[in-house]
This record gives structure tokens, sequence and C-alpha cells, in this order.
């Protein structure tokens, strides 16, 4: 294993003096994390556990993000790998204690699994595409797929009417995405 410093809990004016960040006049623990992926995992008094992923960008290099997982909320989805996925509550504060990202009213099916906090410094992340359609275009696809799939999982439906309205709108889309990733 990586060699890691684990240092005692202490203030954080100790933290500070040593180079670390703190938040809070709590005490502090302050961990050096290796390069490569390494996990963090903690528990409360109470049983709660939350896991802190640091993941690289490159094998082995310095960690860039950090995969952020709260397991003990009581409920999951199905994953991509086919198992599940713990699912939680997250939000995110800015300037004026003003919610900028706030999942607690989302339906299970939506919540978070995993938090992804990002370490880019200013000036080193990469440019997030501007939507000038407020996102009406990803809108629009989430109920074209809505009646594809009420289609497949009921032919016979009076849905059936609309088909071929619905196989033209389908390649139609993939034909836009088609082309959009051609010219990129």
């Amino acid at each position: 294993m990586a060699d890691m410093t684990d240092l005692p809990v202490m203030s954080r004016a100790d933290a500070l003096a040593i180079g670390f960040a703190g938040f809070n006049d709590v005490p502090h623990k302050a961990i050096d994390v290796p390069d490569g992926a390494f996990t963090i995992t903690a528990r409360t008094s109470e049983g709660r556990r939350v896991t802190f992923c640091f993941l690289e960008k490159t094998y082995g290099g310095p960690p860039r993000f950090i995969d952020i997982q709260f397991h003990d909320r009581g409920t999951h989805i199905p994953n991509a790998d086919g198992g599940v996925s713990p699912t939680f509550n997250a939000f995110a504060i800015t300037r004026g204690g003003r919610f900028v990202a706030d999942s607690r009213s989302l339906d299970e099916t939506r919540k978070p699994t995993i938090l992804v906090l990002s370490l880019d410094k200013a000036g080193e992340e990469a440019a997030h595409p501007t939507r000038p359609d407020g996102g009406r275009k990803d809108r629009n696809l989430a109920d074209l797929l809505d009646r594809a799939a009420a289609v497949i999982a009921d032919p016979d439906s009076e849905i059936r009417s609309d088909r071929n309205d619905l196989v033209d709108s389908l390649h139609a889309e993939a034909a836009i995405r088609r082309h959009r990733t051609d010219a990129s």
C-alpha cells in the first residue's frame, strides 16, 4: 500500500498550521491521500457510513475528483453493473445560503447514487457547453423515449396508431445525434 500520513485528531488551527484546510472550528482529522485510487471510509456513532473515493485521471496519478456515497439511507436503485447503488439526498449551497443543487425533492429513481466533487483548479476545468435551449431538447427526447417505451411495453395499445410517426421521430433524433458525433 502507498505511504499515507495519518495524523492525530487536532484543532482547526493546528490543521491550518501544518498546511491543511480547515472548515468550522471543530476537531479535524488530517489525512495525506496518496496518488492512485484511494477510499476513505467513515462511520458515525449511529453506524451511518459514508465513503470518499479519490480517483485520478491517469492510472496512479494524483486525485482529480472524489466520488462520495452515503450507504445507510435505506434505499437503492439498480446500477450499470447489474447490482444496486444506495440513493441519498445531497445539496450544494452558494453565496447568501442559496441552494444551487438540491436532490431532496426528486423522485427516488432520480436521487443521486454518487456525488462527484471535481478537484480542478479555476482555469483547469473543461469548458461546460451552454445550453441555449434550456434543456428543452433533453425534455423532448425524454418524452420521445417514454412514447417508444410505451409502444414496446404494450404493442397492441392505442399508441400503435401513432407508431409510424414515432418511428420517424426516433430515426430523426438518431440522425441528429449521429451528425453531432461525426462533426466533432
